[in-house]
């Protein structure tokens, strides 16, 4: 089920920099897909930090996300990709088990490539033996889009559907962001700004106003800071104060035991306890 007020989550290029190798860098931004997955988050937005690194999220990111069977069609052999085989899968509506056209009902959603067409047909393959037709206008051969199934006797055919008319949550959407930090943080095209900080107010203290703002909201903005430096300091750097930017600061993880946590940990933790926030 799709949650109603559309979840945003922001990260640093520079997430995955202090790592030295591309195996951990994989298995770290496996984890930020995982928690963005299990938790519903409908946009990743990484941000612009140093040392910047956002080439290898978007390719890893962007992998892990798309459904395996579209995968040979949507990626080239990439250097990034060298450890995607280690990533986990992600189990979500939009990445299907079922492989052929027995297995599918009339009513399904199905993430599919574009084949090509002609007239005002196009077919499209849905990661099943067959290829459907789809009526309307052919997108670009090889572009991706989303598939109702809406009839399969006596020719599988559906419609294109956008991603906000299906009731499922469809997984994340990859997001860049050239402009500093706070501009992000201060667009209007959020309802809730949520700042996550060591530094922040306590969760508790904040719960039961965060709720109910939570419950009015639409589209909610929560940002991450980077390993060296966070949340409240990179708006400091852009001359604003986190209070001023923010609807909220907070801090999620209250008495932690190790000096620092790292972003895919924080992204989990902090998701973790927004997640029990009523809808």
């Amino acid at each position: 089920m799709k949650r109603r007020n559309s979840i945003t989550i922001a990260v640093p290029a520079s997430m995955v920099a202090e790592i030295n190798n591309l195996r951990d860098k994989t298995t770290a931004l496996g984890q930020l897909g995982r928690a963005a997955a299990i938790y519903r988050v409908d946009q990743i937005i990484i941000y612009r930090d140093q040392p910047d690194e956002n080439i290898i999220m978007k390719y890893i990111l962007g992998y892990m996300e798309t459904p395996q069977y579209l995968r040979k069609h949507l990626f080239d052999v990439r250097p990034e990709l060298q450890y995607a085989g280690t990533l986990p899968p992600l189990r979500t509506p939009h990445h299907p088990l079922e492989e052929s056209l027995s297995q599918i009902d009339v009513g399904s959603f199905r993430d599919g490539v574009v084949l090509g067409g002609s007239g005002f047909t196009y077919n499209v393959d849905i990661g099943i033996e067959t290829p459907i037709e789809v009526r309307g206008k052919s997108p670009t051969k090889g572009a991706r889009v989303t598939i109702e199934v809406m009839e399969k006797d006596p020719k599988l055919s559906g419609r294109a559907v956008k991603k906000k008319d299906i009731p499922e949550y469809w997984g994340y959407d990859l997001r860049g962001n050239k402009r500093r930090l706070s501009d992000l943080v201060h667009s209007p095209e959020w309802d809730l700004t949520i700042g996550t900080s060591r530094l922040g107010d306590s969760y508790d203290g904040v719960k039961e106003r965060l709720e109910a703002d939570w419950i009015e909201a639409e589209k909610t903005l929560i940002v991450f800071g980077s390993y060296k430096e966070g949340v409240g300091e990179m708006i400091e750097r852009d001359g604003r104060k986190p209070e001023e930017v923010f609807d909220y600061m907070i801090n999620t993880i209250p008495g932690q035991g190790t000096a620092a946590v790292r972003t895919e940990e924080a992204v989990m933790s902090t998701l973790a306890i927004l997640n029990t926030l009523k809808e």
